[in-house]
């Protein structure tokens, strides 16, 4: 997308799909008789179903005790997935609509900052200090893909992993344990068999395979393979390591029988919690939809070891459009975004907080027992790969990941026309 700027015009066509919503979520602060004259005024782009409006409205409440002179508006911009919501933010930036402050996960950050569209935070970094928490508290790891090129784009707030999620009730029934966190594939596999069954017609999987760029990367990275080189200029799915993963997938659905063949309209969420599946890899995101139905027969462990020791990442945080109107007032809102009060306020189930103190506060309220994996997650993780040209290599993966797991092609073959695409998409 580097070379495609000039693309951001075209998108102005398809502006007519944007489906904005714009939720009273303005600052508490009290206002003169003269209404908001005199105040800078910001649009943040933060989808509901990340914050809802109560929890906006207690952050901007505290946001406001130190800074009275900002009024802040939220945008929700409703999307299919992070490539659909990039492309629609350029697409309001095209259209002379910028916001000031936008949710950015790490998927993206490139993008938006090789196409010069960030504000590098570093000089109000040294100016204003004390509009930022302790940054030494946000972890270096799932912070660093924040920091491109000696610039500072943004303040983590929110990151996941990729572990796996047991229905503590059916292993049980099997008269299983959760495994210790150094289990092989071949124990995987073993524990898999020992959990799919069927009686009176109804089937129950071992386990459902993580059919997504995210999830399947995860297992690429266990198997000392990824998606990409370590300079993200070309792909390495032609690697022997990297087919092995895949050919694994293709075996747990048609071989082992273990796996049911993934389908889009399918919640494996739901799949787990009423007993279709034993165990499904994920991150911290399904324990809101545990919360939500008091679901608590749950524990993790880290992904079987293959070849290696890895755990992969993704981490978001709301760095500020270099067309704001202002810059300073967007920074202190998107410092105060990072800090402790926003962290505690919004990320209770479905993320991992990114401040360390955070984390040691709300994790061990986890209904996981085994919940310190993800403590221990942070300081080994690696980050998803997300070059600039993110959108394009997730969809040509996903499809010939799909195209593996309907059985229509071998694993060898799909992930080598799979490398040629994305090497082509990598070389525009």
């Amino acid at each position: 997308m580097r070379k495609r700027f000039s693309l951001f015009l075209v998108m102005l066509l398809t502006i007519s799909m944007l489906l904005v919503g714009c939720s009273d979520s303005s600052s508490s602060a009290t206002e003169s008789e003269g209404g908001d004259s005199g105040k800078e005024e910001l649009t943040l782009v933060w989808s509901s179903n990340e914050a809802s409006d109560e929890q906006l409205k207690v952050l901007l409440e505290e946001f406001n005790k130190e800074y009275p002179e900002i009024k802040v508006n939220r945008i929700t911009v409703n999307s299919e997935g992070w490539a659909d919501y990039f492309n629609k933010i350029q697409t309001m930036v095209a259209g002379g609509n910028p916001p000031d402050v936008i949710r950015v996960a790490i998927e993206g950050i490139q993008m938006f900052a090789k196409n010069d569209m960030l504000l590098p935070l570093d000089e109000y970094m040294q100016a204003l200090p004390s509009a930022l928490e302790d940054y030494n508290d946000l972890h270096p790891k799932v912070q660093e893909p924040f920091v491109i090129d000696g610039n500072t784009y943004g303040f983590v707030w929110d990151w996941n992993n990729v572990v796996m999620h047991f229905n503590t009730d059916l292993l049980k029934e099997a008269g299983l344990e959760v495994p210790d966190k150094d289990w092989t594939v071949e124990e995987f596999i073993s524990y898999a068999q020992k959990l799919t069954k069927e009686e009176n017609g109804k089937k129950q999987y071992g386990f459902a395979i993580p059919n997504y760029y995210f999830g399947a990367s995860a297992w690429l990275f266990n198997n000392d393979a990824s998606v990409l080189d370590e300079e993200m200029t070309t792909s390495r799915l032609d690697s022997p390591q990297a087919i092995e993963v895949m050919q694994l997938f293709q075996d747990l659905i048609y071989k082992y029988k273990v796996a049911p063949v993934p389908n889009p309209n399918t919640d494996m969420i739901n799949q787990l919690m009423t007993g279709q599946v034993a165990m499904m890899s994920a991150g911290k995101w399904p324990f809101a939809t545990y919360h939500e139905n008091e679901f608590t027969s749950i524990d993790v462990q880290h992904l079987p070891i293959n070849k290696t020791r890895n755990v992969i990442f993704g981490s978001g945080a709301f760095p500020v459009l270099k067309s704001t109107k202002y810059p300073e007032a967007a920074y202190k809102l998107s410092a105060f975004l990072s800090g402790s009060f926003s962290q505690k306020t919004t990320l209770t189930n479905a993320s991992i907080p990114t401040r360390i103190s955070v984390m040691e506060e709300v994790l061990p309220s986890t209904p996981a027992e085994n919940w310190e994996v993800y403590m221990e997650s942070a300081d080994i993780a690696k980050p998803v790969e997300s070059p600039t040209e993110y959108a394009g290599v997730q969809q040509i993966f996903d499809r010939y990941m799909s195209a593996i797991l309907a059985n229509q092609m071998d694993a060898e073959s799909a992930m080598k026309k799979a490398k040629e695409e994305i090497d082509i998409l990598l070389s525009k």
